[in-house]
């Protein structure tokens, strides 16, 4: 079993959440509430039970309701989340639930509605999808990667707006900006009186961007880009009987290269062995993972896109430090979530000092 290295960018200050980020921009994570279970009732005409449980995430308040022998979930967004955004989402989970993909859509309201507004929050309903397992072993990652391969092949030819394309929090940070981005993010570190710990990992994400930067550049102008899931890790991805039934949480969905998404995967797999050097034993693993994503494609991975991706996985910590460590309005919060980020960054630099040998690897 693999250890999950899925964050969850809140904690509590006596009562009070503290994962607000950019200003107080993204919004607190929902609480279920009176006023949430009587809008539900009189929009859906869905009595909720007192069974309710919190089906946690880091981003939106999921919550298993049930209705007589029927079990939903609701969903409250933080308020950045608009209504095109929102719209682009339920668009592109209806395209992949038509084509086949194991996609839930919203159940509508009363009146045909997709969601609700609830004060400055908007809120869904679906299904809920009875399983047994999430995508947190190497036996269900082989499992649960051609899936991921099925949704990149659907969403090659899904269109959104710019809204469905950008979203403003995510665990990605593009290669044209982490450079800037691990600077915003030393910045705040230096500037909050660190310890010697902080300072040594504001060093290394420093030297990370420009070992990360200076390899992509003969990469990224020529990967193609598309919509991608986001976050397809651990409990987005749900097992019923050693099969993929469910794919949740399109939150971080955007438009990148595909190898991005996929990179995000490998690489919170590959940190299951933070303090070692990479056994060939592991590399051979991860290779194995590659080409059982590469099967649910309908166009392969090139030569280039398989050089590009151990590139993109030593660049996936730089979202938390020119990303989460950057933006979150809380510094306490900021510098717990550092804290959690200093392996993570010593680990990305040993990939990138054995480059050589993890492209060898993925070829």
């Amino acid at each position: 079993m693999l250890r999950c290295f899925v964050r969850f960018f809140y904690q509590v200050k006596g009562d009070v959440k503290v994962d607000d980020a950019a200003g107080g921009l993204r919004g607190l994570r929902a609480t279920s509430s009176p006023a949430l279970f009587a809008a539900v009732r009189n929009r859906y005409g869905i009595e909720c039970t007192d069974s309710v449980v919190d089906l946690g995430g880091s981003s939106s308040l999921n919550l298993r309701i049930t209705n007589g022998d029927t079990a939903y979930v609701l969903r409250v967004y933080r308020p950045y989340v608009t209504e095109a955004r929102l719209g682009a989402i339920s668009h592109v989970r209806r395209e992949l639930a038509a084509r086949g993909a194991p996609c839930a859509e919203a159940i509508p309201t009363r009146d045909g509605q997709a969601w609700i507004t609830l004060g400055d929050r908007l809120v869904e309903l679906e299904r809920y999808v009875e399983h047994d397992a999430v995508m947190n072993s190497w036996p269900r990652l082989a499992a649960g990667l051609p899936t991921l391969g099925r949704i990149h092949a659907i969403l090659r030819e899904v269109v959104v707006g710019v809204s469905g394309r950008q979203p403003m929090f995510a665990n990605h940070i593009a290669p044209d900006v982490i450079v800037a981005g691990a600077q915003r993010g030393n910045e705040r570190i230096r500037g909050w009186g660190p310890t010697a710990r902080e300072l040594r990992l504001a060093t290394n994400a420093e030297k990370l961007a420009d070992l990360v930067f200076a390899a992509e550049q003969a990469y990224v102008a020529a990967l193609p880009h598309q919509l991608v899931h986001g976050d397809f890790w651990d409990n987005n991805v749900f097992f019923r009987k050693g099969r993929v039934v469910f794919v949740a949480d399109f939150d971080f969905m955007g438009e990148r290269a595909r190898i991005d998404d996929l990179a995000l995967t490998l690489y919170f797999a590959g940190l299951e062995h933070l303090r070692d050097t990479v056994s060939d034993d592991q590399l051979y693993r991860l290779r194995k993972l590659v080409d059982a994503y590469e099967h649910g494609l309908s166009e392969p991975l090139t030569k280039l896109e398989r050089a590009a991706l151990p590139v993109a996985m030593a660049r996936q910590p730089l979202w938390s430090i020119g990303g989460w460590v950057a933006a979150l309005d809380d510094e306490g919060m900021a510098r717990k979530h550092a804290a959690g980020t200093y392996a993570e960054i010593e680990w990305a630099l040993r990939l990138m000092h054995q480059l050589d040998r993890w492209q060898a690897a993925f070829a």
